[in-house]
């Protein structure tokens, strides 16, 4: 009755979307002043056009969490009224529930140790709860909704400074609203990629761990609580992007390539075959960036930290890849650099880009506005 009462509602509301782009319009357009800077994989698109942001930083005492709405009616953000049971989370892993509340697992405490917190944001009634808390502590971690509706979080640093890492997963599921074990990867990892495969399974790629940058992947079946390892990535990738494209294969792109420096480097994966190949490179090296798959089949990557000149550089230019030739190619630039910021997928496929930071004169100014890019 719950879920069935949340999907009346979102009818209900649902808002004209996009009054900020013209008909037929394509490119970037401003979304907004946030209500407060954040940055991090916190921005989430609800069934009903808005967008949820449930506030995380990814630095203590940069500015605290703020959990804020998009409206696409107004073009304008709201801040929420309700307080997060914990409000020092930063460097977790939230994922969005079907019923439209958002998960945020793990995080980094004042004194960096890791964190077995859980909690769960409602923007239908805008309030936060704690359910069960998971059973080892993890940030720098991933969170992946399954078919299901379960959520898959695996994997991150479990130590102070990241002296140590963790293989272990384990499984949450919304309607007990308890966690339960999962089988362990093969390989310990943080900072690293997982996306949900057109086949059910999810796929983790690269991340680092005390040997070094990894090429190492593998993928969970959920029905058989199983791992597989599968033939190493050409490149290894840390801090990177992957995305499920509309073929069915995985691209994995840039992040740290092995250097300890943003990277161009880019390899796709065939879930049927378990095989890899390079593909062409993408033009700028870019890590903590976004991506995000369009309509027509191509894919988006947005922003991102990147290394010119000897020095390190935010930015604003975006490139897509084009799976019938395995290239990339310009698109259009975003209005404002920003790296580590999040990326939301409209109902109606346009894309939102909000918050994260710019590396500018030595300095990491927030970026405090959000961006639509209509495809």
């Amino acid at each position: 009755m719950r879920i069935e009462s949340r999907v009346l509602a979102a009818a209900a509301l649902v808002l004209p979307l996009l009054a900020t782009l013209p008909a037929g319009a394509r490119g970037w357009s401003g979304a907004g002043k946030l209500a407060a800077g954040v940055n991090a994989g916190n921005a989430f698109a609800l069934s009903d056009g808005r967008v949820v942001s449930v506030g995380i930083p990814s630095v203590i005492s940069w500015w605290p969490p703020t959990t804020q709405i998009w409206n696409p009616s107004t073009n304008k953000w709201t801040k929420s009224a309700s307080t997060p049971p914990l409000p020092d989370v930063f460097l977790p892993a939230p994922a969005l529930l079907n019923d439209g509340r958002v998960l945020v697992t793990g995080y980094c405490k004042s004194t960096c140790g890791s964190g077995s917190n859980t909690e769960i944001y409602d923007p239908a009634t805008d309030s936060w709860s704690m359910p069960g808390q998971m059973t080892t502590g993890r940030y720098l971690h991933q969170a992946v909704k399954l078919a299901d509706g379960r959520v898959l979080v695996m994997g991150g640093c479990s130590a102070y400074g990241c002296a140590a890492d963790t293989a272990s997963a384990e499984i949450f599921d919304p309607t007990t609203a308890k966690w339960s074990a999962a089988a362990a990867m093969k390989a310990h990892r943080a900072s690293f990629s997982a996306i949900l495969l057109s086949d059910g399974r999810v796929l983790v790629t690269g991340g680092y761990n005390s040997t070094g940058t990894l090429t190492e992947n593998e993928t969970y079946d959920p029905v058989k609580d199983t791992w597989t390892v599968n033939a190493p990535m050409p490149h290894p990738h840390a801090v990177h992007v992957s995305v499920t494209m509309k073929n069915g294969r995985v691209l994995v792109a840039g992040g740290d390539t092995g250097l300890g420096l943003p990277g161009r480097e880019a390899d796709v994966f065939d879930p049927s075959s378990g095989k890899w190949k390079a593909v062409g490179m993408m033009a700028e090296p870019r890590e903590y960036f976004g991506v995000a798959s369009l309509p027509n089949g191509k894919v988006l990557v947005i922003g991102g930290y990147s290394y010119k000149g000897e020095m390190f550089v935010t930015l604003s230019s975006c490139e897509t890849f084009c799976p019938g030739k395995d290239m990339f190619a310009p698109a259009k630039p975003m209005k404002h650099e920003r790296s580590e910021f999040s990326v939301a997928t409209l109902p109606d496929g346009t894309l939102m880009a909000a918050g994260g930071d710019a590396y500018l004169n030595g300095e990491f100014p927030v970026a405090g506005d959000a961006e639509l890019y209509k495809p």
